[in-house]
């Protein structure tokens, strides 16, 4: 009985993460360069960008130098630093085949933009909405209590701001809250 609870919930769990997709590809695609929609046929659902498919051949991408355990604060350093480390390692994921990141930390929306650019790798915003804490009214709170009402409006308006921030970004393929 309680792994028929369990199935339960997760199946709806599945269902609200297909559902928050579905409803944050098009406010990712509304305003920018690509025009990205999810579509439903008679096969099932797809991704597409710009009206041709979208085979999403993805990585999870942070930048931590060699030697190091920890990652590193790439956008502390110069323009052409950055440039230089990205096209090493968008360079690497390209000839991969790769077409799509998510990243640990936020990237800004230009260097966004230049990966698209220079390497045609877009990107997904993952903005981590408190998963490892947040700070609410200038306090860190370690753990998230998504059931108070004043930490889902500051999550919510903090959102909204990324939104905001990124909608106009070429390469931006979709959000993921």
């Amino acid at each position: 009985m309680a792994g028929s609870n369990f199935t339960k919930r997760m199946m709806k769990f599945g269902s609200l993460l297909a559902v928050m997709l579905v409803f944050c590809v098009p406010l990712a695609s509304h305003a920018q360069v690509n025009k990205v929609d999810v579509v439903k046929s008679t096969d099932g659902w797809r991704l597409q960008v710009d009206g041709d498919d979208f085979y999403m051949k993805g990585v999870v991408w942070g930048y931590t130098p060699r030697g190091q355990n920890y990652t590193y604060n790439l956008f502390g350093q110069s323009d052409d630093q950055i440039r230089k480390i990205l096209d090493y390692e968008f360079g690497l994921m390209s000839a991969m085949g790769v077409n799509a990141i998510r990243s640990f930390t936020m990237i800004p929306p230009q260097w966004v933009e230049y990966i698209y650019r220079e390497h045609g790798i877009m990107s997904v915003i993952n903005p981590l909405m408190g998963r490892y804490g947040y700070n609410v009214d200038g306090k860190w709170i370690p753990f998230t209590d998504y059931s108070d009402p004043r930490t889902r409006e500051v999550l919510k308006q903090d959102m909204v701001e990324f939104v905001q921030r990124y909608k106009d970004t070429p390469g931006v393929l979709m959000f993921a809250f």
